[in-house]
């Protein structure tokens, strides 16, 4: 096993899971966050809150550690490439019950959470202010981590927080200038396609192998995920959540072998479909906008992935929200992305 022979200590992708391998969305943790502004950091302070749990069967008899990396919005990432660790080196402690002796909190106990201070530095591409994906794992102290990608939904060891509110405007600028999408600094459109973007790091999990990328509009999005946004939300000024999708969505590898596919061909597969959950809630037949196909992805290179889209269609006041994940060739989930997208000012 990947972390041991463990299998106490958990994370959870959705309160209540208990650790169990994801359903979507499996990348929007309750158990790591920046609470002030959910998943955007601000230059300055930042306070990165986290929790782990623990069963109570087997018995532990050690403490718990846990770490937190930042890396930019993506898939897929990894504790060696694309990110940088951010907590303060044997801060993260927990008890996994009143049985092991000390002052840490206990795993699992209400309000048991443990907080830090981050600055972000000056490096855009990996823990610089603006959207940023943390990844947090937990382990007894005695067990040595992987260095292999992260394996979110699978691993109970590991929860991602990974969901933005995409801020944008009307001008257009080059992608090099374009804005980070915050709402100091609201993403213009691409001045070579018109369209407003996103760029996604990913890598494969595992082995080197054919990947599969979709992104679809939620209408309806869940409470639960609301609230997590909820206060941005305000700040942005946004009263009510798009109905419709985007008027155009497009996907572009960038240094990766692909190539963009219609997702009804995702359907023809239909071990793939059913074991990925195509079809069905988030990712609904009618909810589908963009699929694309990755070559080769390995787990070592962090390539790219533009996703494209002109959501000048959509009411002023309101956000669309776009869901995107990735699966292996078998239909294994791999990660996973939430975007509000806020229509644009100035129009």
């Amino acid at each position: 096993m990947a972390y041991g022979n463990d299998v106490s200590v958990y994370v959870e992708d959705k309160a209540g899971d208990l650790g169990a391998p994801g359903s979507t969305p499996w990348w929007v943790s309750p158990d790591v966050d920046i609470p002030a502004h959910s998943g955007e950091a601000f230059q300055g302070a930042n306070d990165v809150q986290v929790r782990v749990h623990s069963h109570e069967e087997p018995i532990l008899d050690e403490k718990i550690t846990a770490e937190v990396y930042v890396g930019q919005p993506g898939f897929v990432l990894s504790p060696t490439t694309g990110t940088k660790r951010i907590d303060p080196l044997g801060s993260l402690l927990f008890r996994p019950s009143a049985n092991v002796l000390g002052t840490e909190p206990i795993a699992d106990e209400t309000g048991a959470t443990l907080s830090f201070s981050w600055t972000p530095s000056a490096d855009a591409d990996i823990d610089g202010p603006g959207h940023r994906c943390l990844i947090l794992r937990a382990f007894p102290v005695g067990v040595t981590p992987p260095s292999s990608p992260f394996d979110v939904p699978n691993e109970q060891h590991e929860a991602q927080h990974n969901i933005e509110i995409l801020n944008t405007q009307m001008d257009m600028a080059s992608m090099g200038a374009g804005g980070a999408g915050t709402q100091g600094d609201p993403r213009r459109r691409d001045e070579k396609t018109g369209m407003w973007w996103e760029r996604l790091a990913t890598m494969a999990v595992r082995k080197k192998g054919r990947r599969f990328v979709v992104w679809a509009f939620d209408p309806s999005p869940s409470r639960e995920l609301v609230d997590v946004v909820r206060a941005a939300l305000r700040k942005a000024k946004v009263d009510g959540i798009s109905k419709e999708p985007p008027g155009k969505v497009a996907l572009e590898g960038v240094k990766v072998r692909g190539e963009e596919i219609d997702p009804a061909r995702l359907f023809r597969n239909s071990r793939f479909a059913e074991r990925a959950g195509l079809g069905l809630g988030l990712f609904a037949k009618d909810r589908l906008l963009a699929a694309a196909e990755l070559k080769d992805l390995g787990p070592r290179r962090l390539p790219h992935l533009l996703l494209r889209f002109d959501h000048s269609n959509i009411a002023d006041g309101t956000a669309v929200v776009l869901h995107g994940a990735q699966w292996n060739e078998r239909g294994d989930p791999e990660g996973g992305m939430t975007i509000f997208a806020v229509a644009p000012t100035g129009r």
